[in-house]
């Protein structure tokens, strides 16, 4: 007779009473499992889901990280004035919202009664460092060749509106300045230069590309382009930089195209600034010099506005 299999309700033998009880051992035996419960090969699998689970959150993270922090490997700001100007000048509120809350700071300082180029302006725009109190000589510089100076901060720098800028939030607050001279000082578009620093040399390209009735552009020191700062970091270079900011400050593009004449200014072998120049479209022209001897500038400035000034 075939040996009949114990029930739920029956206990179980232990394996030394099922075998001396004649049951088979093997898979049929009432002690072991009929079927694996996990297989080497599925711990394996599940271990693998997990690291790349893991692995693809930590990128995520780093992507998130940078793309909320990546202003920081371009911009320094410091909210800090610790100088103005020793000459006459009018500090500017303008750029006001719908609550009345002005977002821009800047400095109106006047050319001299019978200035050389009185009635011509100069629209300032500093590097991505600090605020304008770090511009205070250079714009006093300008102020002795006898021309207006505008300079403004950028938002998040100095005194104007707290912000994380970016190279969207220049270009709006550069189109705030220009819309101020033009609509509220009256100073006709064709008497305006813009003049750009370090970061703000790309910025002062765009603006000039944005409005070509401007009488001249001065690039000065041009900063190296965003991704050549983000790939100074090598966090930055396992990323998408490129998807995840809009930054890119790289004039070369509307140089090609920009017909409004160009001062190019390079002091210490600066390599922007020289390969600015070499793919800018006519006119330009190029002053070198030894960054000690940067206090010729005003010189070749007002050099470059006898010529240009002089057609408006």
């Amino acid at each position: 007779m075939p040996k009949k299999s114990p029930t739920r309700n029956e206990p179980r033998l232990t394996a030394k009473q099922a075998r001396a009880a004649g049951w088979p051992s093997g898979s049929n035996d009432p002690l072991r499992p009929q079927q694996e419960l996990v297989s080497g090969k599925w711990l394996l699998s599940a271990l693998g889901i997990v690291l790349g689970v893991a692995a693809i959150c930590a990128y995520g993270t780093l992507c998130l990280l940078f793309y909320q922090g990546s202003w920081q490997f371009i911009f320094h700001p410091s909210r800090t004035v610790r100088a103005t100007p020793d000459v006459p000048f009018q500090e500017i509120q303008f750029d006001y919202t719908e609550t009345g809350k002005p977002q821009l700071t800047g400095w109106w300082i006047p050319a001299e009664a019978q200035g050389r180029f009185g009635s011509a302006t100069i629209l300032f725009l500093h590097d991505g460092r600090g605020s304008l109190s770090d511009a205070v000589l250079q714009l006093q510089s300008l102020h002795s060749i006898g021309i207006n100076v505008f300079a403004c901060d950028y938002r998040g720098f100095g005194k104007s509106a707290d912000l994380h800028p970016s190279e969207a939030s220049m270009n709006q607050d550069v189109d705030a300045a220009f819309e101020y001279l033009t609509g509220t000082r009256h100073q006709p578009a064709h008497s305006i230069v813009i003049h750009g620093v370090g970061l703000g040399a790309p910025v002062a390209a765009s603006a000039a590309a944005r409005h070509p009735e401007t009488a001249a552009l001065i690039l000065e020191n041009i900063s190296p382009t965003a991704s050549t700062l983000f790939s100074a970091d090598a966090r930055a270079t396992i990323l998408p930089v490129r998807i995840l900011t809009s930054d890119r400050f790289n004039p070369i593009k509307t140089l090609k195209k920009l017909q409004t004449p160009k001062l190019f200014l390079e002091r210490g072998g600066n390599a922007p600034t020289q390969d600015a120049y070499s793919t800018a479209t006519a006119p330009k022209l190029l002053f070198e010099v030894a960054s000690e001897d940067w206090l010729k500038y005003p010189e070749v400035i007002q050099g470059f506005l006898d010529e240009v000034l002089s057609h408006q």
